[in-house]
């Protein structure tokens, strides 16, 4: 599969289940606003790895739990409003790339007054 194809896929997908978990998952579990950060697809259309970052980060793995446990049925919903022949076994993780990156930060920081020290 072409990578252009791909990238509208993953966009689609993206913002299809953005929409599901908005609009149609009734589970009063998951009460935090949930970010999908990123969507990876295999270029099978196998699986779908789908990123995402929870706003109320102290129950981040129940709100993960239960959106795994609901990915068959926004797996069917995907189904119904994409067009493909193969619709994508989803799978959950949580996105860790702001706290990486808000260390790198701090690193860096702490780099610069160091350096500044010295001068």
């Amino acid at each position: 599969m072409k990578v252009n194809r791909l990238e509208k896929v993953n966009s689609e997908i993206k913002k299809e289940l953005s929409n599901l978990i908005l609009n149609t998952i009734r589970n009063p579990k998951i009460n935090t606003i949930i970010s999908i950060t990123n969507v990876e697809t295999t270029p099978d259309l196998a699986i779908a790895k789908v990123f995402i970052s929870v706003l109320d980060d102290s129950n981040e793995n129940e709100i993960l739990k239960e959106l795994v446990g609901a990915s068959g049925f926004l797996r069917a919903n995907l189904a119904k409003t994409l067009k493909l022949r193969k619709t994508p076994r989803i799978i959950f993780e949580l996105d860790k790339s702001e706290i990486y990156g808000s260390k790198i930060d701090n690193i860096l920081k702490t780099i610069k007054y160091v350096d500044e020290e010295n001068e």
